[in-house]
């Protein structure tokens, strides 16, 4: 053969090994072929891939190079019975080596033995279960493409002795079938075990990057439910506490990332002491997630347990500090608030300093640092902090990702911006208000720069407190409980509507306390501010669930309408809110009322 032949041969080849590869990688990228390979789908699986190789191996005899001498035509046919048997089995190359045997049988006609038609065809078949049969073996081995490469040599010397033997018989000479075939042996073998070798290295390839995509959304998944997690750790529910008139808060946090290493916390220690946190681990992802949860957890375990908040943190802090190999740590800001006094006692282990708003004072940064950081010293014994808190005072939590968003210019967002916006902004709006209005405005500042720290604030604000009377359960008690509640009402400029409504309301609830509860004494609560007035009733005896009291038909003749229920109904109707309690022995009822 001349270079030139030589070089259309090796074109035609590389095209034809080119087009088998597009085929393969077209089936394997697809998403639904991938479902052929569950156990279900086995014989389906095999007969597709028998089809898909027998017409890859049709097109291959017809794509087939004829050798200019003898005339004997070199083709890639048995790769696809190969790659068949190699992703299919036997049955797959069985279906294969038929189809494309099959084919070349007829284009062998009118005389198929008069040329290597025959052979070639039983060789393809043979080729394809052989393969099939050893599908178990190449995928037991960690050199598939050199061991596919091995194979092919070997079957096309198989299928180059079945087609000499062919002639030498049909022919009567072993020098005629050696000589009709010697032009083709090289490329024969070197076509079909390189084509073969490089499907299975293909293969190879792409069942990897597809275990790598299934590992990236099985991670997906499982960081989608760790989200799912870490957000169900925090309270989400707002007013979390509709029951309790004195205070308003509100609380978000923004991961940069799907889970985040900052929290925040609040719950009720007791009736009288609620606890409120921030907190921001070090690090971000999935390790700073775990240690969050952690962290959360026994902090608030210790908190609750009754012990003084410094006793409390110092425990944590060595609590979190045992087995602690990652070398993490957490900055807290925590503070506990009395709510019949307002005395707030807080506790800061390294965190940003909150926001105070006193009301009718500046805003000021509380930079009173109790110890180191959480998990940063056993030696760290934490300082307690105490002040009081009135009417309409605020505070304001929240963790680095807010003072350190930057710019597209990375400027910081910073403290100075932070307490100018808080100062300028409406300080008689609620805390969720307060909370977005500062999220706006840290948006704002970064515009299209990624988030890249987690953002997390809490904003307090004390409302007021409940004003306190405790007398005999008696009916001469009403009338010190008048007083003392219209004295309030005067103070507040409530409505003289309102007054007479709530007057009716009080009178009926004390009532029903004196005739029924058999109770020595009551305790009287009144709440007056933001527009907002509630009242409770605190006493021990016979418990009753007002609320669950039948309510009578007001549209029914005067003489069939049976006695009672009538001033509760009177009462439901007047309050917005009527809600009943039995805790340690003690019946609390509570209406409110806006106005």
């Amino acid at each position: 053969m001349d270079a030139t032949s030589i070089g259309k041969m090796i074109s035609g080849l590389v095209g034809t090994v080119a087009v088998l590869n597009i085929c393969v990688l077209f089936i394997e990228s697809i998403h639904s072929f991938s479902k052929l390979r569950g156990d279900n789908n086995h014989l389906i699986r095999m007969i597709f891939y028998g089809i898909i190789g027998g017409l890859f191996g049709m097109y291959a005899t017809i794509a087939g190079y004829e050798m200019p001498n003898s005339g004997a035509v070199v083709s890639i046919r048995d790769a696809g019975a190969m790659v068949a048997g190699f992703a299919g089995g036997p049955i797959g190359g069985l279906v294969a080596g038929v189809i494309a045997g099959l084919h070349r049988l007829l284009l062998g006609l009118p005389d198929v033995t008069a040329g290597t038609s025959i052979p070639c065809a039983i060789s393809t078949v043979l080729i394809g279960v052989i393969t099939g049969f050893l599908e178990k073996f190449f995928k037991s081995k960690k050199h598939q493409p050199l061991w596919a490469l091995l194979h092919g040599a070997l079957m096309e010397v198989l299928h180059l002795s079945i087609a000499f033997f062919y002639l030498w018989m049909m022919k009567g000479s072993a020098e005629i079938a050696f000589n009709a075939l010697k032009e083709i042996v090289i490329p024969f073998i070197l076509s079909n075990s390189i084509a073969f070798g490089l499907i299975v290295l293909l293969q190879n390839q792409i069942r990897k990057l597809r275990k790598t995509e299934d590992h990236t959304r099985q991670m997906e998944g499982e960081l989608g439910v760790a989200t799912h997690i870490q957000d169900s750790m925090l309270p989400k529910i707002f007013p979390t506490f509709p029951g309790r008139k004195e205070f308003d808060i509100y609380a978000i946090m923004n991961p940069a990332k799907e889970v985040g290493g900052d929290f925040y916390d609040f719950y009720f220690i007791d009736d009288n002491h609620f606890a409120f946190s921030i907190a921001d681990v070090s690090g971000k992802g999935i390790p700073s997630a775990l240690f969050m949860v952690i962290a959360k957890t026994l902090i608030k375990t210790n908190v609750q347990s009754g012990i003084s908040l410094s006793e409390a943190m110092n425990k944590a802090n060595l609590q979190l500090l045992e087995g602690n190999n990652e070398h993490m740590f957490v900055t807290c800001w925590i503070g506990v608030v009395e709510i019949s006094s307002g005395k707030l006692t807080y506790v800061n282990c390294g965190h940003n300093p909150p926001i105070i708003h006193k009301n009718g004072e500046p805003l000021t940064y509380l930079r009173d640092l109790s110890g180191f950081v959480l998990a940063g010293s056993r030696k760290t014994q934490y300082k307690e902090y105490t002040l009081y808190l009135k009417e309409n005072d605020k505070i304001f939590l929240y963790t680095d990702g807010i003072t350190e968003a930057m710019d597209k210019e990375n400027h910081q967002y910073g403290e100075k911006r932070l307490i100018n916006f808080l100062t300028n902004a409406n300080h008689e709006v609620d805390a969720n208000h307060i909370i977005q209005d500062v999220h706006d405005d840290v948006k704002k500042f970064a515009g299209n720069v990624e988030q890249s720290d987690d953002m997390t604030m809490l904003a307090l604000r004390i409302n007021g407190f409940y004003q306190e009377l405790e007398v005999p359960s008696t009916i001469d008690s009403f009338d010190k409980i008048s007083e003392f509640t219209n004295q309030k009402f005067k103070e507040k400029n409530v409505e003289p509507s309102i007054i007479s409504k709530m007057d009716v309301v009080i009178d009926e609830l004390f009532s029903n306390v004196v005739k029924y509860s058999k109770s020595e004494s009551l305790k009287y609560y009144l709440f007056v501010e933001r527009n907002m007035i509630s009242i409770k009733f605190k006493y021990g005896g016979i418990a009753f669930d007002i609320t669950k009291a039948k309510t009578p038909d007001v549209n029914a003749p005067l003489a069939e309408r049976q006695e009672g229920g009538l001033g509760l109904f009177i009462v439901k109707k007047i309050c917005d809110e009527v809600t009943y309690e039995y805790k340690h022995n003690y019946n609390i009822i509570t209406v409110s009322k806006k106005y």
